[in-house]
């Protein structure tokens, strides 16, 4: 296993002061102990048997979507020998069949792999969001629920906060800079929504990823205990490992921006359509537009307020507005 220095780890952190705390974080923390008190977490360091009994309980009915890998696989949900398919089987399965199923397989050797991933806790268990609270402002909890796996690297186009219910996690976590040294996979086709990369942490190839030597130096890691939790910045690309018989977490993803600024990754793939593939004398022009414009934070201040328009400051409905007359203008 390769290893990796390890993110900065604060113990002084209080529930009470988590809203202030994540503030003023911009790299990956761990928040050693933040939700040690949660009941879940108590159960959890009883036994697996009284964990799930207890998520058992705060079960509302509602079936979950769930991943399986059949016995004998290596735990990685991926993709298959052709990248346009994978190496699992994703269904609604009822909470208490998995639940069931998981604690069936409890220390079986090559047993199918299995993971409930970022079910809503309002709409599959209400009860263990009012027992085991916490407040992140702009975000709703999340359960994650599973036994041994490996979570391919990808990032996500949120802030995240993952607090370790049961069993323990390794992060592997690589700042947005090393894009280009990720091998990312296809947009289209994705495993769960986001991008992940082709690089195996595993078994890195560098004869076919040669850049990932690259990245690896800029890798960090954060080893989580029930009770800890992770702050992930945004965009933040993580390799995740779980490595118990039953893994249980909580995330609350946020954003800081209203949904007035749309999703990036569409205007990005449209800049690719429109952009990427111009003679390189347009190329060229076009990255110094948008160094400009966009990334160079140009807000029109020579021009009187009223004709500023999309050089100015803009308020959400004349984003909203403007947003939409782009959709149609791109309408077949």
């Amino acid at each position: 296993m390769l290893s990796f220095p390890a993110v900065d780890i604060r113990d002084d952190v209080r529930p009470v002061d988590l809203a202030a705390v994540l503030a003023t974080l911009n790299r990956p923390t761990i928040l050693k102990g933040l939700v040690a008190d949660w009941p879940a977490v108590e159960r959890a360091k009883r036994s697996q048997a009284d964990l799930i009994d207890y998520l058992k309980a705060c079960d509302a009915g509602k079936p979950a979507e769930t991943f399986r890998q059949a016995p004998g696989g290596d735990g990685k949900y991926f993709y298959g020998d052709d990248p346009q398919g994978f190496n699992f089987q994703r269904a609604p399965i009822p909470l208490r069949l998995t639940l069931d199923r998981l604690n069936g397989l409890r220390g079986q050797a090559g047993a199918e792999h299995i993971y409930i991933q970022s079910a809503p806790l309002k709409d599959y268990m209400p009860r263990f969001k009012a027992e085991n609270p916490l407040t992140v402002t702009g975000a709703e909890p999340r359960i994650w629920i599973g036994n041994r796996s490996v979570t391919q690297t990808h990032y996500d186009v949120n802030y995240n906060l993952v607090c370790m219910v049961a069993g323990r996690k390794r992060f592997v976590l690589f700042p947005p800079d090393q894009t280009k040294n990720l091998y990312m996979g296809p947009l289209e086709a994705t495993i769960s929504g986001v991008p992940t990369s082709m690089a195996s942490l595993e078994k890195p190839d560098f004869d076919a990823h040669p850049l990932f030597r690259e990245a690896l130096k800029a890798a960090t890691v954060a080893e989580l205990e029930p009770g800890d939790a992770l702050y992930v910045p945004y965009m933040w690309w993580h390799h995740v490992s779980s490595t118990d018989d039953l893994n249980v977490q909580v995330n609350y993803w946020w954003n800081t921006v209203g949904a007035e600024m749309g999703a990036p990754m569409l205007v990005l793939m449209l800049a690719m359509l429109g952009l990427r593939d111009l003679p390189p004398d347009q190329n060229a022009a076009w990255k110094a537009m948008f160094d400009h414009l966009v990334f160079g934070g140009e807000t029109g201040a020579h021009l009187m307020p009223e004709v500023r328009g999309i050089l100015g400051d803009m308020e959400p409905d004349q984003r909203l507005m403007i947003r939409r007359a782009i959709g149609r203008n791109l309408q077949d």
